[in-house]
């Protein structure tokens, strides 16, 4: 009988610990700043024309320099990597002003 309450308190145990981990693990967000190096394209939600850079780039005067983008499932960038054309989402009001240095 004692074997069997001890089993049952592991089980019990493990229940809880695996419930709880569910709850407190943290989703990593991919949010990087990409920043504006070709005014080809001007509107700031379009991902042609940005780079990343891991220092701040931009410089006072101008109309967009960097913004930020969710990059989903796409591998972490390199220096000088464009932005993905494919599962990136434009964070809206993330929009820095001056001009790519």
């Amino acid at each position: 009988m004692n074997r069997i309450k001890k089993a049952v308190f592991g089980v019990l145990v493990a229940g809880l610990a695996f419930g709880f981990s569910a709850f407190t693990t943290v989703k990593r967000q991919s949010i990087l700043t990409y920043y504006k190096t070709d005014m080809t394209f001007i509107n700031a939600n379009d991902p042609r024309g940005y780079k990343y850079y891991s220092d701040d780039r931009c410089e006072s005067e101008g109309n967009l320099c960097s913004a930020n983008w969710n990059i989903g499932t796409n591998p972490t960038p390199s220096e000088g990597d464009a932005l993905p054309a494919l599962g990136v989402t434009f964070i809206a009001n993330t929009i820095t002003d001056g001009h790519f240095e």
